[in-house]
């Protein structure tokens, strides 16, 4: 700014041309941010200003402005560029910049005819421009605020993106997998993290749901597997639980035969020769009743005028004869039974034929289509014509026998017996069903049908040996037995036999 002053009023000072030199310093002066500009010599007598009142005064060379180049004796011929400027503060503490350029006595000065100066006087004066700091320290400071608040403005939006960032890339990928750990640990296999990033966070995300599913997988089967071993040990247990329950009742018929076998043998002569000489006195006591009445009313040995028939039953022959009628039927009753212990010791082996089935089942209806109409009581038949098994028919016949005239026992009147049989050829068995729309059987009684000697009749109305009987039969032919009751509903007989019982005739036979 000081040699845009010093080169325009240049000529001014050539030409030695005081009146435009003022105009300029004024005019220049009034311009900007320049306060006050003006010229002195050597002296420090100031010579031209843009403030009059200071024109022919002179300049204080020890002020702060001065100093640089008056500080020794004798003023500076050469001041460097960097100490032409001078910040300085006046009485009113407004800060003030002040620049000085050497006015030269330049060789087109010191040639010139009109010119004053001797060539060897080097500087003429000087030219001062001072500049108020004011406005400029406070664009300055303005400036630095701007600059401040810019940066924190940056650093700002710099800390923000890099959080935004950092939460996006970092925080929330590590925070799903921190929140989903727990889910896995507590059991939820099916938890998921999303991997929408192609950096090694949503590669571990990746990871993570692989290891996930792999685990969930893993826990799948392992439950599977745990299942399927339970039902295999119910199963197993099972199995063993009836092995065992047959072993027993096998065991306990076996006994039970050798214990019926010697008491049929022992109970069976008494029981007939009981048998024989109740019928012979029964017919005597006829015979006797027949003769003349004479001969009925003869004295008897127990005293005068008593009479046999008196003694015997209080009601004369007649009496008697009830008497030897009710011993005769309960000989018979006890042969009976000596009959069925006899069949159930003996396990005779079975003579295996393939037989139609529908006529065994027809001949069993026929035997006791008689006693179901008495008691009013339906019987059904199911039986395909074509269906064929491999069995002992007398056997068999035998079997649904006693099971038919068990369950019309338990049958109401209106009630419904049903024979029914079906082919199962995947299994290779028949299934025979017997059923009844009876009085049923207690849940608690229904494992105890089987065992000899049990009955849920009344007393001397059965010596339950039937059921057992029928499950020696279901044995012998290879097959099973079960049973369903519910009270007051029914109950059903189920029989399975194989088609085929050569193999197994022969197995037996060669064990034995």
């Amino acid at each position: 700014m000081v040699e845009v002053v010093r080169g325009s009023t240049r000529q001014a000072m050539l030409e030695n041309n005081a009146t435009e030199l003022g105009r300029m310093i004024d005019t220049v002066a009034g311009v900007g941010a320049i306060e006050r500009v003006r010229v002195f010599d050597k002296q420090g007598r100031i010579i031209h200003s843009s403030d009059r009142a200071e024109v022919g005064r002179l300049v204080d060379r020890t002020a702060e402005q001065c100093v640089s180049c008056h500080a020794a004796d004798q003023p500076l011929t050469h001041l460097d560029l960097s100490e032409r400027s001078r910040v300085f503060v006046r009485p009113g503490g407004e800060r003030v910049l002040g620049l000085i350029a050497p006015i030269h006595n330049e060789p087109a000065c010191s040639n010139s005819a009109c010119h004053a100066h001797p060539p060897e006087k080097t500087i003429l004066g000087v030219l001062d421009v001072q500049i108020p700091l004011g406005e400029v320290e406070a664009s300055l400071a303005a400036s630095q605020r701007q600059l401040l608040a810019g940066l924190a403005g940056t650093v700002l939006a710099v800390v923000l993106l890099t959080g935004g960032l950092t939460w996006r890339m970092v925080l929330r990928p590590v925070g799903r997998l921190t929140a989903a750990a727990p889910l896995l640990a507590a059991g939820d296999y099916s938890m998921r993290v999303p991997a929408d990033s192609t950096d090694e966070l949503g590669d571990l995300a990746r990871a993570w749901n692989e290891m996930a599913a792999e685990i969930g997988t893993a826990h799948d089967k392992l439950s599977d597997w745990s299942r399927t071993l339970e039902e295999r040990v119910r199963e197993k247990t099972a199995e063993i639980e009836q092995t065992h329950q047959h072993v027993l009742r096998v065991e306990k018929m076996a006994s039970l035969g050798k214990l019926a076998a010697v008491m049929a043998h022992e109970l069976n002569n008494p029981l007939a020769g009981i048998a024989t000489y109740a019928k012979l006195l029964r017919r005597r006591l006829e015979e006797a009743s027949s003769a003349p009445a004479a001969d009925s009313v003869s004295p008897s040995p127990g005293g005068p005028g008593g009479r046999v028939g008196e003694r015997a039953g209080g009601e004369g022959p007649a009496g008697t004869a009830r008497i030897l009628r009710l011993v005769e039927d309960e000989a018979m009753r006890c042969g009976d039974i000596v009959r069925n212990l006899l069949l159930f010791s003996r396990t005779p082996g079975a003579r295996f034929a393939e037989e139609a089935l529908a006529p065994i089942v027809e001949r069993c209806a026929l035997l006791v289509r008689h006693s179901f109409q008495l008691h009013d009581v339906e019987l059904r038949l199911d039986v395909p014509a074509e269906l064929r098994l491999e069995c002992d028919a007398s056997q068999i016949h035998q079997m649904l026998l006693a099971l038919v005239m068990n369950a019309l026992e338990g049958t109401p009147a209106d009630g419904l017996v049903t024979i029914s049989a079906r082919l199962d050829a995947e299994a290779g068995r028949v299934c025979l069903r017997v059923e009844d729309t009876g009085r049923g059987i207690p849940p608690e009684l229904l494992d105890k049908i089987f065992e000899p000697f049990f009955t849920t009749k009344e007393q001397g109305a059965g010596v339950g040996l039937g059921l057992a009987v029928v499950y020696g039969i279901v044995e012998r032919h290879h097959g099973t037995i079960d049973v369903s009751s519910t009270p007051g509903t029914g109950t059903v007989f189920r029989i399975g036999l194989p088609l085929r019982q050569s193999e197994a005739t022969e197995a037996i036979e060669g064990r034995a």
